[in-house]
């Protein structure tokens, strides 16, 4: 056997042999010769080296595992990453919107999209910079974040409402069934792992009953949970807060002791500022527990309340970013939003039994006006503030969405309300304000309504009078030129609502989302309907005013103009009349059910022409009328005035109202 052959030898090059002699073989150890003989791989049998590969990878495995446990830190995003994730509701840009030049002719809407975000982004930033000053960069959090719950959950949570129990997937309702549900959420939390849960209550004197309730339920969750083996030790803590004008933590320290905390829940005091800065106090409590996660905890804020907050311009942003970092979940239990409106109402009973209804501000469900803010023409008694709109405010209601929690709705105080399952398909728009802001920048009618409903919010449209004394003609003519100057502002008001509008009519089209395409055309419906009229009664007035008619029923007195299905105006305005009853048509066909059909209903309900009906007044006196016939009508007047009074209700005496 040659050298080359034998196993372990190499051949010295053939420059270092002498001429003549066979070439040295040179010795070299093999590669494992370190090794002990009984861990040389050449003597391993191949099961062996088997395992030993599986045993290094099943270590590498478990490592890498207990890597993402110990670092459950979500990636620090850019400013811009921040930004896009996130929805600043700046009520100051809000409050600019109709005041300026540009949104007065309609024509600078583009440039205010562009400002807010802009101003947006710059926010979010000074923003991302304070939580990153205030926060420990050697914490640990959470790498998954939390887990958004399903669509039809969240949905779902519309349908617990009001004081009745309903067979829904939530459970019961109301405040009770709120707090049932609530009870499951932290059975499932503590099934993953040790949790700290945050009371967070309004301190609103309206609220005070609502926070008896939970005190009274308070004990009997917490021995649910002991029952059902979850809780015991330390496993489950809680944490009292309270907020209103300013913040407070109850118990500083989290504690396992319930029974402590239910006499401190009762006491908790009204704050008679009325202000509500919850976004301020889930903030601060997100900085205060965000290293709960990388202690192997979870934390769940509830919050406990029954309006919007009035700080969301400022600490919503934050609040979010602060929350989805430490994998904090957000629950609320409050007041459904009034449809498209700021302020709802509730009956509120003093000590000594009287009572009043009070505005309180629960609105509105978008982070943008996307209806028009006006009245209906011509149908009296009809008040559209009392439309519920299946949701909750905008602000909590997206804190709750993005952290993956809940909003449960505890109390609904609109009096016309709509199935849950139908408004499932409108749910609000919550997607970052700058994705929010784009897509009116892409599409003129998105942008054309968001841009007419904050000019007819800040325009205040009135609605014009419709009698009219007549006892002779020259009073006639008086009342019929001072109804005439308010119908020339409300027509211009109008056609800046109408034109507006046409404006992105082209872009209609495109809308795919059932809520901006109901709004839209309900919008622009309504804007033309409102066109029609204002024009139809200018008209009438105009008429009148130059040759009063005579009455054929010589008791008449007054002149009043009723709705009517003849167009008295040329056929420009017939042919907007039909523009109108067509859109207002369609929502009713397509949106069945919901808000914008119900509205566009009672638009169509009332014709939109004109027309004069003569009626005698009992208060108008005849000025030809004898002595004795005007003392005699004016008796009959007050005894009619005196028994109307006895069916109403005694007025309410002068007192302080409270704030709520």
């Amino acid at each position: 056997m040659s050298a080359a052959s034998i196993p372990g030898t190499t051949r010295a090059p053939a420059s270092s042999a002498p001429l003549g002699k066979v070439d040295d073989v040179v010795e070299s150890p093999p590669a494992t010769a370190w090794l002990p003989r009984w861990l040389s791989l050449e003597d391993l049998p191949g099961w062996a080296l088997s395992i030993a590969i599986h045993a290094v990878a099943l270590l590498a495995l478990m490592l890498f595992r207990y890597h993402l446990e110990s670092s459950q830190e979500t990636p620090l995003l850019s400013a811009l990453e921040e930004l896009q994730q996130e929805i600043h509701f700046d009520n100051t840009l809000q409050d600019q919107v109709g005041t300026t030049a540009e949104v007065n002719s309609l024509l600078g809407a583009g440039n205010i999209v562009a400002a807010t975000a802009e101003s947006v982004q710059q926010n979010a930033e000074k923003g991302i910079e304070r939580t990153a000053e205030a926060i420990d960069p050697e914490v640990t959090l959470a790498a998954e974040g939390p887990m958004l719950p399903k669509e039809g959950d969240f949905s779902g949570t519309v349908e617990t409402t009001g004081g009745t129990v309903e067979n829904t997937a939530q459970g019961g309702g109301g405040v009770e069934g709120a707090i049932d549900r609530l009870t499951w959420e932290i059975q499932q939390s503590l099934h993953e792992r040790k949790t700290t849960v945050v009371w967070l209550f309004d301190q609103s004197l309206s609220l005070k009953e609502r926070r008896n309730l939970i005190a009274d339920r308070f004990e009997n969750v917490y021995r649910q949970l002991e029952s059902l083996g979850e809780g015991g030790s330390d496993s489950l803590q809680t944490v009292v807060a309270t907020y209103g004008e300013k913040f407070a933590i109850v118990n500083e320290k989290p504690t396992s002791d319930i029974k402590s905390l239910i006499p401190k829940v009762r006491s908790i005091a009204n704050d008679p500022s009325g202000k509500e800065n919850v976004f301020g106090a889930v903030t601060e409590l997100a900085k205060r527990f965000l290293r709960e996660r990388s202690k192997g905890r979870n934390v769940r804020f509830f919050i406990i309340t029954d309006e919007k907050g009035d700080d969301a311009e400022r600490w919503l942003e934050e609040a979010l970013v602060l929350c989805r970092r430490g994998g904090i979940r957000v629950y609320v239990v409050g007041n459904v939003a009034p449809f498209g409106r700021e302020k709802a109402f509730m009956d509120w009973k003093f000590e000594d039994g009287e009572s009043v209804r009070l505005a309180y501000d629960a609105g509105p469900e978008t982070v943008e006006p996307e209806s028009l803010n006006v009245g209906l023409w011509g149908n009296r008694g009809v008040d559209l503030d009392q439309m519920s709109s299946g949701y909750g405010p905008y602000g909590l209601t997206r804190l709750c969405k993005e952290t993956g929690g809940l909003y449960f709705v505890a109390q609904e105080d609109s009096r016309l309300k709509f199935s849950p399952a139908v408004m499932r398909s409108y749910t609000p728009d919550y997607r970052p304000i700058v994705e929010y802001q784009k897509q009116l920048k892409v599409n003129r009618a998105k942008l054309a309504l968001v841009t007419t409903a904050k000019a007819s919010k800040i325009d205040n449209i009135p609605l014009p009078r419709l009698d009219f004394p007549a006892y002779n003609d020259n009073v006639l003519r008086e009342t019929v030129n001072e109804a005439q100057k308010p119908a020339a502002e409300l027509i211009y008001k109008i056609n800046r609502l109408g034109d507006g509008l046409t404006v992105g009519e082209k872009d209609r089209e495109k809308i795919v989302e059932p809520r901006w395409r109901a709004a839209y055309d309900l919008a622009l419906g309504r804007a033309l309907a409102m066109r029609v009229r204002a024009d139809g009664y200018n008209l009438m007035l105009a008429e009148m005013k130059s040759s009063p008619r005579p009455f054929t029923n010589k008791e008449s007195n007054e002149w009043r103009i009723v709705p009517s299905k003849t167009i008295n105006s040329g056929a420009a305005i017939k042919k907007e009349e039909k523009r109108a009853a067509m859109y207002l048509k369609r929502v009713m066909d397509e949106h069945p059910g919901t808000p914008w059909a119900h509205i566009a209903e009672l638009e169509l309900s009332t014709p939109m022409g004109w027309e004069w009906q003569e009626q005698k007044n009992p208060a108008i006196f005849a000025a030809n009328t004898s002595q004795e016939d005007a003392q005699r009508q004016i008796m009959l007047a007050e005894e009619r005035a005196r028994e109307e009074a006895k069916k109403r209700p005694a007025p309410m005496k002068p007192r302080d109202l409270p704030k709520l």
